[in-house]
């Protein structure tokens, strides 16, 4: 089997370093907003060049672990990345990929159910208000479309996180953030907004009822119809490549 140059590459001494420093952070050796060892305690506690330590730094700093402070009393200081900085370099690779919307949509039609199965056997009573609050919310919000995709994003993240599994709540936030309705520029009237809440309410009703098939069921007809009502109304919108956020 033919094995790829960046395989075959040892990691170099910076890049060494900046996992194990990371590893330190992550680790919490470090919270958030400390300043790490001055230069000098660095290089005398890991033994590598001053050129090696400063792009192992600058190594964290792209990782989103540390920034950078300059003048008097800055140097790095560590910080802790959040969701929305995995949907962003998601978003980023995707394009690199040269993938489409239609690609997300592929994704969350075929993780999105699942997620819902999880969450009929795991959700709390305060997640099923929560849901039955954003749908609430979005009954007056048929003439507030910003509103009403923001509710929208609302319900499906509490869906993901009410399925108690965090590296897939991350992932259906990251393609949620790449494309939603509000982000397709399809235009929708009051009775596709109607139709989005009756599926959402279905969804609400077979989790609250612990049917995990049901919940499943509902959510691929809603994340299907969805989809196919952009393919008749905007073809193109599905078929643009992912383009990451400015």
């Amino acid at each position: 089997m033919e094995i790829s140059a960046f395989q075959r590459r040892a990691p170099k001494a910076s890049e060494r370093l900046a996992r194990h420093l990371a590893t330190a952070i992550v680790e919490g050796e470090y919270a958030a907003g400390d300043r790490l060892p001055h230069e000098s305690e660095m290089l005398a506690q890991t033994q590598v060049g001053r050129a090696t330590l400063r792009e192992a730094l600058r190594l964290l700093e792209v990782w989103g672990l540390v920034v950078i402070r300059t003048g008097p009393g800055g140097g790095p200081v560590v910080r802790r990345p959040v969701p929305e900085e995995f949907a962003e370099q998601m978003a980023l690779l995707l394009q690199f990929q040269q993938l489409t919307l239609r690609d997300v949509s592929d994704a969350r039609v075929a993780l999105e159910p699942m997620v819902a199965r999880l969450a009929a056997e795991r959700i709390t009573p305060e997640l099923l208000g929560d849901l039955k609050d954003s749908i609430e919310v979005m009954k007056r919000s048929y003439e507030s479309p910003a509103d009403f995709w923001e509710q929208n994003a609302r319900f499906h993240s509490t869906v993901a996180h009410a399925a108690d599994s965090q590296v897939i709540g991350m992932i259906i936030d990251a393609l949620k953030f790449i494309a939603d309705g509000a982000s397709s520029g399809v235009q929708y009237g009051r009775a596709d907004f109607e139709e989005v809440v009756h599926a959402h309410t279905e969804i609400v009703e077979m989790l609250e009822s612990g049917d995990a098939e049901g919940a499943a069921d509902s959510m691929y007809r809603h994340l299907d119809v969805g989809r196919r009502f952009i393919d008749r109304s905007a073809p193109q919108a599905l078929r643009s490549r992912i383009h990451w956020p400015e």
